[in-house]
């Protein structure tokens, strides 16, 4: 009696064609974003790094470099050199000759008009390009690529901080005079103002039994902060519980209490001024703070209760979160950040990537040389640019831990240094204008790459910037929140929302228009700033930057979000089913089931998906479709494939 050993998928001869069908299946298949090999960092092989530039010994390596690569352009052009012999002797006020002075630190050329050329180097500390005419000695483009990587280059600085030598020549920083000037007041009738604050704080506080007194003030662009000190055996909560009366009494908008100031012994009670007084971003921009940091991603956040300047880096952000109701100065403030960073970097230092779901608040920026890809407004391709920029984030760390460091800025100077700065990667800065718009399409999704992104993204140069104006946790996530440590509150409707963003209450008594609150990394306590005003100049600045060079976009968001789809919808089977395909003539689903080993649904599924591509015929009762799909329609797959 013959033994049956089971359904044909159960069947242990079926291993091992299992294994085939799933070795072909990873080859064929490939991601999204392709791998880039560790061979394009040519620093990272060994043998390129012995063969680096060695700064001790300069000398020597350079002239057996330019004596090598002269000996090859004669033993290359046996014409050439016989017309140098051929050509008459030139006297030498007819045939200037190229010397440098010792202290010039500049090799010194001179011919020989014969059949070789005598190069004599003087040199003493740091090694110069040698520059030589057609008509002396014929050295190839890799050669002369050669001796480029042998000289250590410095790179250049602007007035702006330090820039890469691909664009000192050609790219220059628009000019401040471009922005609106700042805005002063009238020092006389604000003076006569806080006399009268003071006598109205001193006679509220005596009326509610409080022994304190005004001892100081300072005056900032919208707001004046009172210290107060208390008397011995007063308890702070005796002036927070007294918000609302002070409030009365001062006929005032809306005040703060900070009780007490960190790092003194008073309490602050901060007052709307008379007139406020809007901070342009030129006031920012021309401060010391901001000309004298060498970060190209110092950014200008605005003037504090003292009326100083505020900047911040935002590598010791790293990402950020800024939230707001509608007309609080989340827009500007973005607007001042980017405007910020297009002042201090190039697009060789700094590339952006802009999602703005409102379609009309980033458009400005649209072709500029430092954006990543155009403006996105469609929630899908945003999406599928998130996910690009996680994969360009596991790409960099595999270049972080082939070169053997642990950051962006050791590789850049590893790259720099070798004399690779080809291999020198680019801050990303990544500015998502209203999150809540993606979260309500693709809330998994984004939210699964905004926490990868906010993760691990500081160290391979990717900084994130998220604005909302509906701060709630479904739209803020646990998770969004716990890794984005710096957090900016504009002006919210509720103690609720200004919890949500800062774990502080605050926010809800601020007095809009760039009033906020900075919570930077680290911090304990958030702290109050007037934020720059930047709007009619935009234009200006953009076009002036357009003008300067064109932009080098690195993928197109439509284009990524259909290969995105298809690759979503697509089964995991359906190439090898279409490798099987191209061989058969007619095809079904139980035959299906049989050679690839799956369920009845999983083999209905997928030959659904062939008829709707028109590669088999349409159901024929009992008997098997017709396969429509041949070898040539399997290559040209193959052949559009990236």
């Amino acid at each position: 009696m013959r033994h049956y050993d089971g359904p044909a998928f159960f069947r242990k001869d079926q291993d091992s064609l299992n294994k085939q069908v799933n070795k072909k299946h990873e080859k064929r298949r490939k991601p999204l974003i392709e791998k880039r090999s560790k061979t394009n960092i040519p620093f990272l092989n060994n043998q390129d790094a012995r063969s680096a530039v060695n700064l001790e010994q300069p000398k020597a390596i350079d002239k057996r470099t330019i004596l090598r690569s002269a000996a090859m352009a004669n033993d290359r052009s046996e014409d050439q050199n016989e017309a140098v012999k051929a050509a008459p002797t030139v006297q030498p006020d007819s045939a200037p000759e190229t010397n440098y002075s010792p202290a010039s630190e500049e090799p010194s050329i001179s011919e020989d008009h014969g059949s070789s050329a005598e190069i004599k180097m003087s040199m003493s500390s740091s090694v110069a390009p040698v520059q030589m005419a057609h008509s002396q000695i014929d050295i190839s483009s890799e050669r002369q690529f050669e001796s480029r990587q042998m000289t250590p280059q410095k790179p250049t600085t602007t007035a702006l901080g330090p820039s890469e030598n691909s664009t000192a020549m050609g790219y220059q920083f628009p000019s401040v005079d471009l922005l609106k000037p700042p805005v002063k007041l009238d020092a006389d009738s604000q003076s006569e103002w806080l006399k009268d604050q003071v006598q109205s704080l001193d006679s509220a506080l005596n009326a509610f039994g409080v022994d304190a007194k005004v001892v100081d003030w300072t005056v900032g662009p919208t707001v004046t902060q009172f210290q107060i000190e208390l008397g011995r055996g007063v308890k702070v909560n005796k002036i927070t519980n007294l918000t609302d009366d002070l409030k009365l009494q001062l006929a005032a908008k809306d005040i703060r209490i900070e009780a007490p100031i960190p790092g003194k012994s008073t309490v602050g009670i901060e007052v709307p001024n008379f007139k406020s007084r809007p901070v342009m971003l030129s006031e920012v921009l021309n401060s010391a703070a901001f000309k004298e940091s060498q970060s190209p991603l110092t950014i200008a956040l605005g003037v504090d209760l003292f009326g100083q300047p505020r900047v911040y880096d935002l590598r010791k952000m790293p990402h950020g979160l800024i939230a707001g109701a509608t007309g609080s100065g989340k827009s500007v403030f973005i607007n001042s950040l980017l405007i910020s960073i297009l002042y201090k970097a190039t697009p060789r230092q700094v590339r952006l990537l802009l999602i703005d779901p409102k379609t009309v608040e980033l458009a400005p920026y649209n072709e500029l040389p430092h954006l990543l890809a155009p403006v996105i407004s469609d929630p899908k391709s945003a999406s599928a640019a998130l996910k690009w920029v996680t994969n360009e984030m596991d790409e960099r760390y595999e270049k972080l831990a082939a070169a053997g460091v642990r950051n962006i800025e050791q590789f850049n100077k590893k790259a720099e240094t070798s004399g690779h700065a080809a291999d020198y990667l680019p801050y990303i800065v990544v500015v998502i204008d209203e999150l809540a718009d993606l979260m309500m399409v693709a809330s998994s999704e984004v939210q699964d790459y905004i926490v990868r992104i906010t993760q691990k993204a500081r160290a391979a140069g990717i900084h994130l910037i998220i604005a909302t104006q509906r701060p709630s946790v479904d739209v803020v996530t646990g998770l969004i929140k716990n890794n984005i440590p710096t957090r900016v509150a504009f002006m919210v409707s509720s103690q609720i929302d200004s919890r949500t963003i800062l774990d502080h209450s605050g926010a809800e008594r601020l007095l809009g228009r760039g009033d906020m609150l900075f919570l930077g990394n680290g911090a304990s306590t958030p702290i109050r700033l007037q934020g720059s005003y930047v709007d009619g100049e935009i234009d200006e600045i953009t076009e002036f930057i357009r003008s300067e060079s064109q932009p080098h976009y690195e993928f197109d968001p439509d284009s990524l979000k259909k290969r995105v789809e298809q690759i979503d919808e697509q089964d995991e089977l359906l190439p090898d089913v279409l490798e099987y395909l191209a061989d058969e003539d007619t095809i079904s689903t139980s035959k299906l089931q049989r050679v690839f080993s799956i369920g009845y649904n999983h083999a209905a599924t997928i030959i659904d998906q062939l008829e709707s591509q028109n590669y088999v015929s349409e159901a024929r009762g009992s008997k098997p479709r017709e396969v429509y799909f041949t070898q040539t329609d399997l290559k040209k797959i193959h052949d559009e494939q990236p």
